[in-house]
């Protein structure tokens, strides 16, 4: 088969026909539950290895044109790739489940599999059935009893760093994008004024 982009080098050629190829079925959709952990990875390394520019160099142009979602939307699924890993949309594959749900799940999912009452179920489609009813009754009994669960520090902690460095990321992907003008000086501005609360903080807990 012809490689659709010829001008594109042919190591970059797979993941850029794929993404497109699920750009133009809206496959990235998490709204309807259907970006697979392969293609949430991919969309990932399109962007943080920059294999767009061969088409054009703003990614937020990219996303829409090539994949149908907008920037955001894009980069929402790299950060929920970033927070959670394969996990969450290999779950959503086969039952609907919120980011804040699967947050409460997270610590029951290891090694591609679902690990409820002492059993390990592997996260595929033939046990669809099973763990969309599992995960109905963990989100009716089981994550009540949780919610009501006082958050000890290190939990607090642990949550807090996992937002700290997508807020990072953030920041960071944005830096990349360039920015000029009126739009570089907000960004600094953001960044100054996010640096100095943590800075206040941390003279205010740690300098005696």
């Amino acid at each position: 088969m012809d490689q659709p982009y010829p001008d594109v080098p042919a190591e970059l050629a797979e993941p850029f026909n794929l993404g497109h190829a699920l750009g133009q079925a809206h496959a990235f959709s998490l709204v309807a539950g259907r970006c697979t952990a392969a293609q949430a990875g991919t969309l990932c390394r399109i962007r943080e290895e920059k294999l767009y520019k061969p088409f054009t160099s703003d990614w937020r142009e990219f996303c829409p044109k090539f994949l149908n979602i907008s920037a955001s939307q894009a980069d929402r699924i790299i950060r929920l790739w970033k927070e959670f890993g394969p996990g969450i949309f290999e779950l959503s594959q086969l039952t609907r489940v919120s980011e804040a749900i699967y947050r409460e799940l997270e610590p029951l999912i290891r090694d591609g599999a679902l690990h409820f009452n002492g059993e390990a179920i592997q996260l595929d489609p033939e046990n669809a059935r099973k763990i969309a009813a599992i995960v109905a009754e963990l989100r009716r009994d089981y994550m009540p009893a949780r919610q009501k669960h006082e958050p000890t520090i290190p939990e607090l902690l642990d949550a807090i760093e996992k937002r700290g460095e997508a807020l990072a990321a953030e920041f960071q992907e944005l830096a990349s994008q360039k920015c000029q003008g009126e739009d570089l000086a907000r960004l600094e501005l953001a960044l100054n004024r996010v640096a100095a609360a943590f800075e206040q903080i941390q003279m205010s807990t740690f300098v005696r």
